[in-house]
């Protein structure tokens, strides 16, 4: 890959992981309630599945819905000359849904796992840790602990009154190394995009792939986290 085409991806990541760490802000903050309720529809329409299981049914028509919006977006890269530059504008729109999509998914499953999503800093953190497992800054131990940049905590140690200093501290240095990592990712995506055609279907398998990721990730953290509890009651 030449200089210019380096510079490029340096500096559209650099403004994608502003506008990912200000989409996870944002969802954290304002979209509980809805997620609480979209949450709970699930559990209605598939009674006596365990959190696990939802999990997978939330994964799977998260997943579907923003491989649509991937595809949707990359169509202006069809038509020659103006389009590519329209497509740029659709993908830079399109990674802002991605992120809001998937940090409404890992909300989703942490309501299904029994955290409240009025605790905002507290989901805020679950949000950085699962999205870290999947980039590989966050590492899950089988003595129940979790691995932040190099150090191990226990999931007490991040929650109540004593935990809060530590989780925003964490939060603050975790949240520039995933979202510089995930809009690294998604800058080769975008430029990746501007192809006609291949565009289209690129765009949709990277959305499918990526939620996919994330949601597993979230999934494998949520019961990292309810069984290091249980071994500690």
């Amino acid at each position: 890959m030449g200089f210019a085409s380096n510079l490029a991806i340096d500096r559209l990541s650099e403004r994608l992981a502003g506008a990912t760490e200000r989409a996870i802000a944002t969802v954290v903050e304002r979209r509980g309630p809805a997620i609480v309720r979209a949450a709970e529809r699930l559990r209605a329409e598939h009674p006596g599945r365990s959190p696990a299981e939802l999990a997978r049914i939330a994964i799977a028509h998260s997943g579907r819905r923003v491989a649509g919006t991937g595809a949707v977006t990359a169509l202006p890269a069809v038509i020659p000359g103006a389009g590519s530059m329209v497509e740029i504008g659709a993908a830079l729109g399109d990674a802002s849904l991605l992120t809001v999509a998937q940090t409404e998914l890992v909300l989703l499953l942490a309501h299904l796992y029994g955290r409240p999503l009025d605790d905002v800093e507290g989901r805020r953190l679950d949000v950085l840790l699962a999205m870290g497992v999947e980039v590989g800054v966050v590492d899950l131990h089988r003595n129940g602990s979790i691995r932040v940049m190099g150090t191990a905590h226990v999931d007490g140690e991040l929650s109540g009154a004593t935990g809060a200093l530590l989780a925003r501290r964490i939060s603050r240095r975790l949240a520039a190394q995933v979202a510089g990592k995930l809009a690294r990712r998604r800058a080769y995506v975008i430029l990746g995009r501007e192809v006609p055609v291949l565009g289209v279907g690129l765009a949709a398998g990277y959305n499918l792939w990526s939620t996919r990721r994330v949601g597993k990730a979230a999934r494998d953290y949520f019961h990292h986290v309810s069984q290091g509890r249980r071994s500690r009651a």
